[in-house]
């Protein structure tokens, strides 16, 4: 099944914020996942809920993934923008 796009146009600001947030819970669910490992180093870090370290770092994944579209689409945007 093909998921549909949706087409957003957002002040460059609304994007670096939505950035940042994607930034906030992808390092969640790393530290979640370094947690199960027993490698977390933040002892006032709450984790996610999830069953294992697994789980975890397929959603770490999937924020990278989001992130890295929306990074992607901006650089071609600026690369039009400007010319390019």
């Amino acid at each position: 099944m093909s998921e549909s796009k949706v087409p957003l146009l957002l002040d460059s600001m609304m994007v670096g914020q939505i950035l940042d947030a994607l930034e906030v819970r992808r390092d969640a669910w790393e530290k979640t996942s370094a947690w199960f490992h027993g490698k977390l180093g933040d002892p006032t870090f709450l984790i996610e809920e999830c069953d294992d370290a697994e789980e975890a770092d397929g959603i770490a994944a999937y924020y990278r993934e989001i992130e890295g579209e929306i990074r992607a689409q901006l650089e071609r945007y600026r690369s039009q923008d400007s010319g390019g």
